[in-house]
């Protein structure tokens, strides 16, 4: 493999890892909460809150961004691609590459970001629960 594969397989597997810790740390987070007393689990649905909202403008960004390189993706048709091939344009194919690469960054950060989500909406069930049970 060349350097810069290799460098953008070390970049993206950066990120799968962050995501694999998340969720780790998140069920032993939740595991934990029967142990928490009701106003340490609000306190922390209120950061989950709080951070969700802090990353909405970066999410849609990355959102836009999907968006924009499936219908680019689209746009290239495997003809193209191979024409490319066949006349060695460099450029576009690395310019096809380098887009490739900010797709799957950018796919993974919205994993992320969705793995936020659910961790809010975790929480958000269990406090639902605590109040339901407690009206009992």
């Amino acid at each position: 493999m060349s350097a810069k594969l290799d460098q953008i397989s070390e970049k993206l597997q950066d990120r799968l890892d962050t995501i694999e810790e998340r969720l780790e740390k998140f069920k032993t987070n939740v595991q934990a909460l029967s142990e928490q007393a009701e106003e340490a689990l609000r306190d922390k649905l209120d950061e989950a809150r709080a951070k969700l909202q802090a990353q909405k403008e970066r999410v849609q960004e990355t959102q836009a961004n999907l968006k924009a390189r499936a219908q680019q993706k689209m746009a290239e048709t495997k003809d193209a691609i191979s024409d490319w091939k066949a006349k060695r344009e460099v450029r576009k194919l690395n310019a096809r590459a380098d887009r490739a690469d900010a797709y799957a960054a950018d796919a993974i950060d919205y994993a992320l970001a969705t793995v936020d989500e659910a961790e809010e909406a975790i929480l958000e069930a269990v406090v639902a629960r605590i109040d339901a049970d407690a009206a009992q």
